[in-house]
């Protein structure tokens, strides 16, 4: 019973990460190949490897007309083009199967193509079509698939391929936008596998280095007495019972999280209202009174004048957690101070605006 409870409590930890795993997967398939796609970079735009089919002889090429294979590689995703030969082949020999030549490499190689590429149609449709493309999604395994089937009559007509194990979003600039539907079962498992891990990477191994450095110097060794874990200065014997506790090899810079987090929101959104207030008065003819922000801003722009407004934030805070691991009420007196000094600018420029937009002539 005692087992069955463990496994299924180490079930419900495991759980989360494997819904981000599969969650982050279904995103390298679907998503981030169709809005790659959107700006101009997908796999239909990469230079073409052509796998050439070899016939009987490995090292003879049949040239011009040939069954072959247009290979097209992207970061995450990959589209291979089979096309089929279009005179000087037997039925047999019209498509790309079997072992085909990669052609810029020196000396020629012989390849395989992926099993999840269709290469052929069925045999009774083998004149049927003159292209099939096949393309595979996913990072950093290939874990879909999709199809699109050009017949001999839609290529004469002119008419859009035959879509098959995709959703077709439309065509931009000549090319299909499509979601593969078709799962390739080891890219799947392994996609899956490797964001599980990342997922648990990037969550459960901090807070496990978290929880055991606060086991470590958060307890007495001698009764398990809780200490305080963000206490600035260690006691030297435990409150419970006497015994000597180890060094704090950690020292002044142990407490782990930010003293005052809701201050420091409150500091970054004022700050940033001041950059946006800063801007709109600027755009419309006014007047930077500051000195510091006037001549950064006609030196480095507006861009000069957000990186030095944010790097000011950012001393601001690191000082309110320096003065604060010294002396909490330090700390949290600059935190105030911060907010209310950088709330005076946003006030007053809120006040000019409403004034410029209601009441123009009193600016005058």
């Amino acid at each position: 019973m005692h087992r069955r409870l463990l496994s299924l409590g180490s079930l419900r930890r495991i759980t989360p990460f494997v819904i981000a795993g599969a969650s982050m997967s279904l995103f390298m398939v679907w998503c981030l190949p169709t809005l790659l796609a959107m700006r101009g970079i997908d796999s239909s735009r990469q230079p073409i490897v052509i796998w050439e089919r070899s016939g009987g002889d490995p090292l003879r090429r049949l040239g011009e007309g040939s069954a072959r294979l247009e290979v097209r590689r992207g970061v995450f995703s990959d589209t291979y083009s089979a096309l089929r030969a279009t005179s000087g082949a037997s039925s047999t020999d019209r498509w790309p199967t079997g072992e085909l030549l990669r052609l810029d490499t020196a000396p020629l190689r012989l390849h395989h193509p992926p099993r999840a590429v269709v290469t052929a149609p069925s045999e009774d449709k083998v004149d049927a079509f003159v292209r099939i493309e096949t393309t595979l999604a996913g990072w950093p395994f290939r874990a879909f698939a999709s199809e699109a089937w050009y017949s001999v009559a839609a290529t004469a007509s002119d008419a859009p391929p035959e879509i098959r194990s995709a959703a077709n979003f439309g065509v931009l600039e000549g090319h299909a936008l499509l979601v593969p539907l078709r799962p390739i079962v080891g890219g799947v498992v392994g996609d899956v596998l490797v964001w599980t891990s990342v997922s648990w990477i990037a969550v459960a191994l901090p807070l496990a280095l978290r929880r055991r450095k606060r086991e470590k110097y958060g307890s007495c060794l001698g009764c398990g007495h809780s200490l305080d874990p963000h206490a600035v200065h260690r006691v030297a014997l435990c409150p419970a019972c006497g015994a000597a506790l180890p060094r704090d090899a950690l020292s002044f810079a142990r407490s782990p999280e930010m003293h005052f987090q809701n201050s420091y929101v409150w500091f970054i959104f004022i700050s940033s209202l001041d950059i946006m207030l800063t801007w709109k008065i600027l755009d419309i003819n006014g007047v930077e009174v500051n000195p510091v922000a006037a001549v950064i801003i006609d030196a480095w722009g507006m861009q000069g004048a957000v990186a030095f407004k944010f790097a000011l934030v950012m001393w601001v805070i690191v000082m309110c957690e320096l003065l604060a691991r010294l002396r909490m009420s330090a700390g949290k007196f600059l935190a105030i101070a911060a907010i209310c000094i950088s709330a005076l600018p946003v006030v007053w420029s809120l006040g000019l605006l409403t004034l410029h937009t209601f009441f123009p002539r009193a600016l005058e």
